[in-house]
């Protein structure tokens, strides 16, 4: 027994401190922190407990100390330390599968956490290797990496880890060994690289910040892809040996293996999320017909959540607007959106980004705001974004609607934190359901206005129907709807001639304002176009549009009439359509906007419709006083005039009758003259002049019914047109043939040579007709005969079948001549030749015998013109 208890008193109070502290479970890492010595001498230290209380387990080393009685016999020296050395092994052995059964257990729970799982690994790793600390660098490719997490790393080494975010590293480096070796590096001292001759801006940190002499990076694969790289450190020059390393790498394996099933489970839960997003878009778009704004709320609100960005917003312009709108955000500072709300987001590319994707019709995305060439050249609003809202990571992706940007995501981050390429291509996706929002939106306002125009139109109408005798209410309708439509805060209806009136009259007002109705009332308003913009609308006849009275020439002079409107009641924009009747103006159409905001082409249009409907009631309403007034005069002298209507009518009717066989003009000035007298039968000097189609019977032998009924439909409204233009006294016709009579019952003073003229004119016009209807296989032609002298005229008949006819030898000439012209020739008697000979040429055709008259007759034909 005191043997036994002199092998524990062997013990030095270093070795009994050891000793007790690992039977209680502590690893030889906890030791050395708590001892501030080395694992190694506390693995030292056990090795010689070990052999010299004869143990060879933590177990029967706690025993021996609880109970030095049952402390076993001592074997020989050189047993007692393999003995010690082995039972040492067989614990860290146990320890390391705890320890690995432990992580196992943390990966295989599926409501682990990926912090908890690194973190646990990271401890043993760190246990294992004995390390003071270690870091975990996630792999982005190209030799970027990023703290991933870390555990016992100074503050200022962790505070340098997050600025840098994701940082590049030289091939030369540790980390930059692992990524292109894609194994395990070991550096047993930092500092003797070359630190600063390296200029790597991470190993001087993870020096002089986190104070590491030695350093092993382990790769972490998921099949031959690098993930990231395992780092342990210490403080002090002590390599890891490659034993440990191999266990850090198992434990590496592990992370790996939780990385790649996260990533995984992250990526299938992204999927699931981006589809419910889409999803709920889609039926945000299918429920907001009328209102982009819930769309737009959906799409910032799961654009911000999937892109894990505090700020998301939506702002609308196109190239031609001076000025970004913020149409919806979430997670805007009140600073941002005062900004757009005062105008001062341009729509210009070299100081917006996103004016810039808006017109170039691309997305921008920038890692990092203040590495841009604007914010170092200070671009104010660059520097306001970046200094004052502490952005950084910003992406800007832009709304194209027909080949045409109309507004931008803008999605930023606090920290540089670039978007991955899912994330850019779902804010790309939101940006065209977007624009089908916006569409849709605007093709529904587009019919609803379309009916609701339509619906004012017809209210207008039945009020013209409903308001023959007065226009009021139908102005009143004018003026409501267009400012109902148009958005106008007020709207009035003027009305004055540029030839007669000096004064505007306001016929209708639409919620004017008591000073401007009194400008009228006390005839302020002038009708002079160079000091009113109403009368120069209605003077000139065009559409005046003033985007804001406060920005005219008029007001800047102090013109009474636009004072009033801008000062007192506060007016700003107008649009100004005239009335216009019979291509003259008669008054104005006026709208006015409180705000500057112009009129949209759509509107002006309409409100010019509304001005022309506004112009068909004043005009019924004139037509309809004016008729009323000559009813009632009518009605008041057809008491005793009745027997004279009765008189006029039978003398119109009689009259009438002239009108079947005289021109037009010739019948009208016998019924103006009222003398009847030279109907009767009487002698004169009359032309006459006969002409008839050449080859019409066989035609009409030949022909369809309707053929022939339509040449001679041509023939006689052309000649019958001539006829009247040359004043033709009586006209006769009798199939194709036509008798004109000049002279009688109208005098005229050169009879023959205007029977001449139209003699001409008629051959022109059949030559034309003739090539017409030979075309159509109709082998036709043409001649004419004229006579002059005395002839027996007048009206013959009786009641009901009276006609104006002539008779005597003239009249058998003309008729005789017109059947010996050939195609296209006037032939003229002597008589008749030597009334125009002075005027036309004509040749002799000699003499030829005509039936009727006992001398032959020479004749003469017309030549026709060169």
């Amino acid at each position: 027994m005191d043997q036994q208890i002199n092998a524990l008193e062997t013990l030095s109070k270093r070795e009994m401190e050891i000793a007790a502290a690992y039977a209680d479970g502590g690893s030889n890492k906890e030791i050395a922190r708590d001892l501030s010595i080395s694992p190694t001498t506390v693995r030292s230290h056990l090795r010689t407990v070990y052999g010299k209380l004869g143990v060879t387990s933590k177990i029967a080393l706690a025993k021996a100390l609880a109970n030095p009685a049952d402390t076993p016999n001592r074997n020989a020296a050189g047993d007692e330390e393999l003995t010690a050395d082995l039972a040492l092994e067989l614990d860290e052995a146990m320890r390391r599968e705890r320890m690995m059964a432990r992580v196992l257990r943390i990966i295989s729970n599926k409501d682990a956490d990926l912090d908890e799982v690194i973190d646990e690994v990271i401890s043993q790793a760190l246990e294992i290797c004995e390390a003071e600390f270690g870091v975990l660098f996630e792999y982005h490719g190209d030799l970027k990496f990023s703290e991933m997490r870390s555990q016992n790393i100074t503050k200022a080494f962790a505070d340098w880890l997050v600025e840098q975010n994701s940082f590049e590293v030289e091939p030369f480096t540790g980390l930059g060994r692992v990524a292109t070796r894609l194994e395990t590096v070991n550096i047993a001292d930092l500092r003797s690289e070359g630190l600063q001759e390296s200029g790597s801006a991470l190993r001087v940190a993870t020096c002089d910040l986190g104070h590491a002499r030695s350093f092993a990076a382990i790769p972490m694969m998921a099949g031959d892809r690098l993930l990231g790289t395992f780092c342990v450190y210490r403080t002090r020059v002590h390599p890891f040996n490659e034993r440990a390393l191999e266990l850090a790498q198992a434990f590496a394996d592990q992370a790996a293996i939780a990385l790649e099933n996260s990533r995984q489970f992250n990526e299938l839960q992204e999927r699931l999320d981006r589809t419910a997003a889409t999803q709920e878009v889609l039926e945000a778009i299918s429920n907001s017909r009328d209102d982009e704004a819930p769309v737009f709320d959906v799409i910032l609100r799961n654009a911000r959540a999937l892109c894990d960005a505090p700020f998301a917003a939506l702002a609308l312009a196109t190239a031609e607007d001076a000025h970004q709108v913020m149409a919806a955000h979430h997670g805007a500072v009140a600073s941002t959106v005062d900004l757009y709300a005062a105008d001062e987001v341009p729509m210009d590319a070299k100081r917006s980004f996103a004016a810039r994707a808006i017109i170039e019709k691309r997305t921008i995305h920038l890692a990092d705001m203040r590495d841009t060439p604007e914010y170092r050249e200070g671009v104010p609003n660059m520097v306001a974004i970046c200094d004052g809202q502490g952005i950084r990571t910003n992406l800007f992706v832009p709304l194209v609607a027909g080949g045409k940007g109309i507004g931008c995501f803008i999605i930023f981050r606090n920290e540089v934190h670039p978007y991955s390429d899912e994330q850019v291509a779902l804010v790309e996706t939101f940006a065209a359901q977007a624009v089908i929002a916006i569409e849709n939106v605007r093709q529904f306002n587009a019919l609803q206005t379309r009916l609701e125009r339509a619906k004012a139109t017809h209210e207008v109408l039945e009020a013209i129907r409903d308001s023959r005798q007065d226009e009021g209410p139908v102005l009143d309708v004018i003026l409501r709807r267009a400012a109902e439509l148009c958005g106008a805060d007020s709207a009035a209806l003027t009305l004055g001639k540029a030839s007669e009136d000096t004064r505007q009259r306001l016929a209708a007002a639409f919620d004017m304002h008591p000073k401007t109705r009194a400008l009228y009332t006390d005839g302020k308003v002038s009708m002079n176009p160079e000091t009113s913009l109403v009368a120069r609308a209605i003077v000139t006849g065009q559409t005046l549009h003033v985007p804001d009275y406060a920005d005219t020439d008029d007001y800047r002079a102090g013109e009474e009439v636009f004072r009033s409107l801008v000062d007192d009641t506060g007016l700003r924009t107008s649009l100004n359509v005239p009335l216009l009747s019979g291509g003259k103006g008669i008054g104005a159409l006026v709208l006015y906007r409180k705000s500057v905001k112009p009129y949209a082409a759509d509107q002006i249009a309409l409100v010019e419709t509304f001005a022309a409907q506004a112009v068909i009631a004043l005009e019924n309403v004139e037509q309809f006083k004016t008729l009323k007034a000559r009813t009632a005069e009518v009605q008041a002298l057809n008491a005793g005039l009745e027997s004279k209507v009765a008189d006029q009518v039978r003398e119109i009717a009689r009259m009438g009758q002239l009108k079947q066989f005289m021109s037009p003009a010739v019948a009208d000035a016998f019924i103006s003259s009222g003398d009847d007298s030279a109907l009767k039968s009487h002698r004169a000097m009359i032309a006459t002049l006969f002409c008839d189609i050449r080859g019409f019977t066989a035609f009409c032998e030949s022909a369809e019914p309707e053929e022939t009924i339509e040449v001679l439909q041509s023939y006689h409204e052309e000649m019958g047109n001539l006829i009247a233009a040359h004043g033709g006294g009586v006209d006769k016709r009798m199939g194709d043939g036509i008798m004109v009579i000049f002279n009688d019952p109208l005098p005229h003073e050169d009879p023959a040579g205007e029977a001449v003229r139209l003699a001409i004119a008629m051959r022109g016009c059949m030559e034309r007709l003739c090539a017409k209807w030979k075309r159509l296989g109709h082998r036709l032609g043409f001649g004419v005969g004229i006579s002059l002298g005395y002839a027996t005229v007048g009206m013959v008949g009786s009641e009901g079948r009276f006609d104006y006819t002539a008779s005597g030898t003239v009249v058998n000439t003309a008729a005789r001549l017109c059947d010996l012209a050939e195609d296209g020739e006037i032939l003229l008697s002597p008589r008749a030749w030597a009334a125009v000979e002075d005027e036309f040429e004509a040749s002799s055709k000699g003499e030829a015998e005509i039936k009727g008259i006992r001398e032959p007759v020479e004749l003469f034909s017309i030549k026709a013109a060169a």
